[in-house]
């Protein structure tokens, strides 16, 4: 039945709405927009399709200025009867409240024919996630378009956009200043309003007889999405710009009949911030927000300090900056874009003193950042506007500016007093690096005598009679050690290459941070510090010419702390200890294929050279393979790497990158992938990439093949289809061939089959299929490549290939960090096989 699900909800015992029946309709479509006074306000818009009404529920209403894009969530079908209905819907019944018509008329799809049927138009672009018609109401007038948002997590997540026309408006538009004097919706949400108690709302999806849906599915606590550091403030269309709070970082998550109130980690601000939490009981509307916890000083600064000592200020100033809405009446906003979700904020918040909506500029980031340094602040935010939010994420959409430069460290001992000082001289500083705790030098400034007594308070109890270090540090004073749980808060003007701060001036302790959090991580070692000081070696693979045991062989390395990488201070050593911790990883994907070595001996910038026949002087233990070359004419004998020891080898050699057949030793002709290669031209950007990425992904999602991509660690991307050793490289070959054919049909503005260099658009991102032949090989996945910036060929997941993703986000400070987070992403590349010949049936279907 048609209406099963509009019937399903109602009791039509209780509600006076009318039953679901469809029905045959006139000549003319009809629509209806219904202003709706529910568990909150908003508008139903109704268009009638097929003997039915097909609906949006819009928050904001709809608008005449066609700068507007207005969220509509797409509900279900409803009779057409519906499309007079005004009246009140009982308590205890769905959609409970009351329901006037705001708007009605009649439409004309913009796309329909001569003689065409207007309702098989609406069908298909309904199906296509893209309507567009011509109002005739009382007040909507013109051309519409219904958009559905794609890859939103919520599939009825949709925008309603008004055209430029004869009835577009430039000034701004709201619904609510065409309500009519005798409003009954107006007249409830009045009764209701004062029918609130004055210290809290529970609005009616919070009452007890609120009974959840599958839209109640969200995660009970949310780690919000992190931001990355960026050196220096830009101006740019694409980003917006924030004031960086110093503050605690909070979630607000009021869907239940409680607020729930805590930190990034999880930590239950509730009772500590009362006077908030109470506040954001006011809120009207479910939802789940984002946002910074700040006090002011007596300068209207936000201090930082003041904000530590609540309990003896009684929360005096203090204020939760919202900034971020992840979640709406039911929905969740997080795949919209930074800008919708902005919108919809502004709208859903209820101003308080104590509950305060973020603003935000565009483009002019430098003279935002300009006034945020004389105004004493500590730096702004830039975010860009069409990003979606990403949970748990250090986004490279995201990025932190800082004023001064500002850390926090681990507080691991102190020194004795001298002169006047009383306590303590200076604190002893620490951070992990790999899982092991550094020394990072001292601070014996900034303390005010209450500083001085609270720290000598605290630090008693972490008192241990041995250095927390691995070997103990040189201290400038006789020392008292302790178990690194103390976080603060440190300025300085630089870190050395020994990692020790310099000029560094105790801010304030961080009861928000744990100590394990407090690691040299990918950003700050790429904008404070040269990067090459977080790769410390396991093996030693540093000093002189020497022999290293590596599980049962000895590997001969040469000039270890030879530069392979001068912006980045990256030595020999420094990638073979990469390598060597990546092997669990990396091995699966090289061992028994033949090695192509492409040898940068004097780093890259160096000559380099490719070789493919072993060496004479090859050691007996390193496993090689004969192949017979059609090219040369004669059998080649390839390396091949099955352990760390011939990793270490081939790494000795020169091989930053790893390039290893797509077929096996044991099954040389029948490869064990697949792959389709993203190769961009001079004019392309990575966005480019990204777009043709997700078309390929189509296609492979029409054939029902999985496929998997990875960065290239270059300019491109790589996506690996399974074959399971069963088809010769020729029939892949001509299965890739059609493939980049479709996408090539799907998105020829962008992209090529040209192969010739000469001949190819500088625009366009060749699609290469012709990887697949017999010999060929590409970088490894995990693979480091020749690039300045460090970079990785990195696996991803679907949801990561996305606009703003870089090559240069994953790279040899933090590959390791997210390989063991997510474990091997292409490890299911080397299982079962897709079947070429199914695949086949079901394009040909299309």
């Amino acid at each position: 039945m048609v209406l099963k699900k509009y019937n399903d909800k109602r009791d039509f015992r209780s509600t006076s709405e009318p039953p679901g029946r469809k029905r045959r309709g006139g000549k003319k479509l009809h629509f209806v927009v219904q202003r709706h006074a529910a568990s909150r306000l908003h508008y139903d818009f109704r268009l009638e399709v097929d003997g039915v009404l097909k609906s949006w529920a819009i928050p904001k209403g709809p608008s005449l200025n066609a700068s507007d894009k207005r969220l509509a969530m797409m509900v279900e079908d409803h009779p057409l009867e519906y499309r007079t209905f005004e009246g009140t819907i009982p308590q205890g019944n769905y959609g409970a409240g009351e329901v006037e018509i705001w708007d009605k008329g009649y439409y004309v799809p913009l796309t329909q024919g001569k003689g065409e049927n207007p309702n098989k138009v609406m069908r298909e672009e309904i199906n296509n996630g893209s309507l567009k018609f011509v109002l005739h109401g009382e007040k909507l007038q013109g051309e519409f378009a219904l958009v559905k948002i794609k890859d939103a997590k919520q599939e009825n997540a949709w925008l309603l956009i008004k055209h430029k026309d004869e009835f577009s408006v430039k000034k701004k538009y709201s619904a609510e200043d065409y309500i009519s004097s005798d409003s009954k919706v107006t007249a409830y949400l009045d009764k209701k309003k004062k029918a609130r108690p004055s210290k809290k709302v529970v609005p009616i999806s919070r009452a007890k007889n609120y009974k959840k849906t599958e839209k109640d599915k969200f995660p009970e606590i949310i780690k919000p999405m992190l931001c990355k550091i960026e050196d220096t403030p830009f101006d740019s269309k694409e980003w917006a710009f924030e004031i960086k709070w110093d503050g605690y970082r909070a979630i607000a998550d009021l869907r239940g009949t409680k607020v729930k109130l805590y930190s990034r980690n999880g930590k239950d601000f509730t009772s500590t911030f009362s006077n908030i939490a109470n506040a954001l009981q006011l809120q009207v509307y479910d939802m789940v927000l984002d946002g910074e916890i700040i006090a002011y000083d007596a300068q209207g600064k936000p201090s930082f300090q003041r904000l530590q000592n609540m309990e003896e200020e009684n929360q005096q100033a203090v204020v939760f900056q919202v900034f971020d809405l992840l979640w709406l009446n039911g929905h969740s906003t997080m795949e919209l874009t930074y800008l919708q979700r902005k919108e919809l904020l502004s709208e859903a918040l209820q101003q308080h003193e104590l509950i305060q909506y973020h603003d935000f500029v565009l483009e002019k980031g430098k003279k935002f950042f300009e006034q945020a340094r004389r105004l004493g602040l500590e730096g702004i935010i830039a975010k860009r506007v069409d990003s979606s939010y990403t949970p748990q994420i250090r986004s490279s959409e995201w990025l932190k500016i800082k004023v001064d430069q500002t850390d926090e460290v681990l507080i691991c001992g102190f020194t004795a007093p001298k002169g006047s000082r009383k306590h303590f001289g200076s604190l002893v500083l620490g951070k992990f690096s790999e899982g092991q705790l550094v020394f990072c030098g001292h601070v014996g400034t900034g303390f005010k005598d209450k500083d001085l007594e609270m720290l000598a308070r605290k630090m008693k109890r972490f008192i241990r009679k041995k250095s927390p270090f691995p070997e103990r540090p040189k201290t400038n004073g006789k020392t008292t050690w302790l178990t690194p749980k103390l976080v603060a808060e440190i300025k300085f003007t630089e870190l050395t290459k020994e990692l020790i701060y310099r000029h560094p001036v105790f801010m304030h302790l961080r009861k928000d941070k744990r100590a394990e959090e407090v690691d040299f991580n990918m950003d700050k070692m790429l904008s404070e510090v040269k990067p090459s000081l977080k790769m410390k070696s396991q093996k030693n693979f540093s000093g002189d010419d020497k022999l290293i045991r590596i599980g049962r062989h000895k590997v001969k390395i040469t000039n270890p702390d030879k530069v392979y990488f001068p912006q980045l201070e990256i030595t020999k050593g420094m990638v073979m200890d990469y390598y060597q911790q990546m092997a669990p990883y990396i091995l699966p994907h090289l061992k028994d294929r033949p090695q192509s070595m492409n040898r940068f001996p004097n780093g890259i910038e160096g000559q380099n050279f490719y070789q493919k026949d072993a060496a004479d002087e090859t050691p007996a233990w390193i496993a090689t393979e004969s192949i017979f070359s059609e090219s040369t004419d004669k059998n080649i004998e390839y390396l091949v790497c099955n352990d760390k020891a011939s990793l270490a080898y081939l790494n000795n050699l020169g091989c930053i990158e790893l390039n290893p057949w797509t077929s096996k030793i044991s099954d040389i002709e029948c490869p064990t992938y697949m792959v389709l290669d993203l190769d961009p031209s001079e004019n392309n950007n990575f966005d480019d990439v990204i777009e043709v990425a997700l078309v390929v992904k189509e296609v492979l999602d029409d054939a029902k093949v999985k496929g998997y991509p990875k960065t290239s660690g270059s300019s491109g991307m790589h996506i690996y289809v399974p074959m399971g050793n069963k088809y010769p490289f020729a029939q892949i070959k001509d299965f890739a061939h059609l493939l980049m054919q479709l996408v090539q049909t799907r998105i020829p503005e962008l992209t090529t089959l040209e192969r010739s260099l000469k001949k190819r658009d500088k625009g366009k991102i060749y699609l290469d299929y012709l990887q697949n032949r017999r010999g060929q090989t590409l970088a490894s996945v995990y693979s480091l490549r020749p690039r300045k910036e460090g970079t990785i060929s990195m696996p991803l997941e679907w949801y990561e290939v996305k606009k703003g993703l870089k090559p240069t986000d994953f790279t040899i400070f933090n590959a390791l960090d997210r390989v063991k987070e997510k474990g091997d992403l292409f490890k299911p590349v080397l299982g079962r096989g897709a079947n070429i010949l199914q695949a086949i049936k079901r394009l040909e279907k299309l």
